[in-house]
């Protein structure tokens, strides 16, 4: 499967989750200012591994960028996505709402990013498209949103809603693939258990603020800081917030579950959080009050606080006092099971003390640690395995027969190749476990460092008997299957 998106907030998740499964996995990715593409991948996987303390598979790395045509990839990465990806996970998109043009973000990436996809997907003969959209290409309803609607001459808020609702209307259009499985999300949030984000927009951009300007006001005698606001609105307003961990695994699971492809799943939670549970959180967090309630009208700053937050979160106005109730018939069918955390007060000072410790987005970007990038080395492996094939310590096969084998190095600096040659002859390397059918060997990208270095002494001081023990050392650090 190809994924596009893998760096964002949820594409992160989807490669841990993925990769924990043991899918095969591609990941289209392009450099940032200070790391290459790889490096971007690994200090991802490399934060998964801290937390769940152990190694996990590498993806497959594909250098390019959705907004150039062929998704900007390579002849020869364009030739091994037509012979080896069947399935294409389209995730990428660009959160702002306001464009001066089409040419112009959020249209460049959600519209003509989309529209590169799906002519790259034509081309190489994928045939399952699975389509991240968002629950408010819905725009301005007052009505249950159902999952089978799209286009009914609806108005939207903002350029982001616009962009993805043609998006996905070019996704409606398509049609080359077998399958076509649309996923929109209502607003995500950060990880429910740790407040993890890696963006700082929406709902966070909001706790940003507060916790910006809540120090700068007065105490009272009690050491209460004084907020004092008056907002349109009831503090009963529903909202529909999600967690970013919840929605990859979901995604993960409909991806994994072929008979619900070809749907369209609204992401949704079962039980809304409210306004006033959000305000009254962050006032418990930050030891602030002053909040009123005023149900409708206008935003009308009449303190210094009140005119600095309406000026700063003027942004997401319009989502204040409305969100649309939408219907989930498909995914209580298919992911009735994963029920969605409740976003409640617990969580958003979960979400506030995340964003403290990460200084608001400002902390210094992990640089990933490796001693070895694989890759680099097949040289070094080639030699190693035509070794073992030629001493017939792995696997018995007959002269002159093709040998083909999957090799899956987890861990700092790994990947997955698939290794083909003749037994005694030179070995080729393709990217990637090509075949799920053909013999693996899997072992830990620390382990092969140390057996790659040990194999070349052996070599240069050839003893007898060393390599009956090499052979016998190599295969107790590796796991050997389909």
């Amino acid at each position: 499967m190809l994924l596009t998106g893998g760096t964002g907030l949820v594409g992160q998740y989807l490669l841990k989750d993925f990769l924990a499964s043991n899918t095969l996995l591609a990941v289209l990715v392009r450099p940032s200012k200070k790391l290459e593409a790889r490096e971007r991948i690994e200090a991802t996987m490399q934060r998964w591994e801290k937390k769940l303390d152990h190694h996990l598979p590498r993806p497959v790395i594909l250098v390019g960028n959705i907004n150039e045509s062929m998704l900007g990839l390579s002849d020869h990465d364009q030739c091994w996505v037509a012979n080896h990806c069947d399935t294409i996970l389209h995730n990428a998109a660009v959160l702002k709402f306001a464009g001066a043009d089409k040419t112009q973000e959020p249209w460049r990436t959600n519209l003509g990013g989309t529209e590169n996809v799906l002519e790259f997907a034509a081309a190489s003969s994928i045939a399952h498209l699975h389509y991240v959209s968002t629950a408010y290409v819905c725009g301005i309803r007052d009505t249950v949103v159902m999952e089978s609607e799209l286009n009914i001459e609806q108005s939207f808020r903002n350029d982001y809603e616009s962009s993805k609702f043609h998006a996905e209307q070019l996704v409606a259009a398509a049609d080359h693939f077998e399958t076509k499985t649309i996923y929109r999300p209502a607003v995500i949030v950060g990880d429910s258990q740790t407040g993890f984000t890696s963006t700082y927009h929406g709902m966070f951009l909001y706790l940003r603020l507060l916790s910006t300007l809540i120090p700068l006001q007065q105490k009272d005698e009690n050491g209460i800081y004084q907020t004092p606001i008056k907002l349109p609105m009831t503090g009963e307003e529903p909202r529909n917030l999600v967690p970013v961990d919840w929605v990859s695994s979901v995604i993960c699971h409909l991806v994994k579950t072929k008979s619900a492809h070809g749907r369209t799943f609204h992401l949704v939670p079962d039980e809304c959080s409210t306004t006033r549970m959000f305000i009254d959180a962050c006032c418990e967090y930050f030891h602030s009050g002053g909040v009123e309630y005023m149900g409708e009208g206008e935003r009308v700053g009449e303190s210094g606080f009140a005119k600095m937050f309406f000026q700063n979160a003027r942004i997401y106005q319009d989502y204040e006092t409305s969100d649309p109730h939408f219907d989930k018939t498909n995914l209580t069918k298919f992911a009735g099971h994963l029920e969605c955390p409740v976003i409640n007060s617990k969580t958003i000072k979960r979400f506030i003390k995340f964003g403290e410790s990460d200084k608001w987005g400002r902390r210094r970007q992990d640089v990933p640690v490796v001693e070895s990038w694989f890759d680099d080395q097949f040289q070094r492996m080639s030699a190693l395995l035509e070794r073992l094939f030629h001493e017939n310590t792995i696997d018995p096969v007959k002269p002159n027969s093709i040998v083909e084998i999957g090799v899956n190095v987890i861990g700092p600096g790994g990947g997955q190749w698939t290794l083909t040659g003749f037994r005694g002859g030179e070995f080729h390397c393709l990217p990637g476990l090509v075949n799920n059918q053909i013999p693996t060997l899997t072992i830990d990208s620390s382990r092969l460092q140390v057996l790659l270095e040990e194999f070349e002494q052996l070599t240069l001081q050839p003893a007898d008997g060393k390599w009956d023990q090499f052979a016998e050392k190599f295969g107790a650090a590796m796991t050997f299957g389909n």
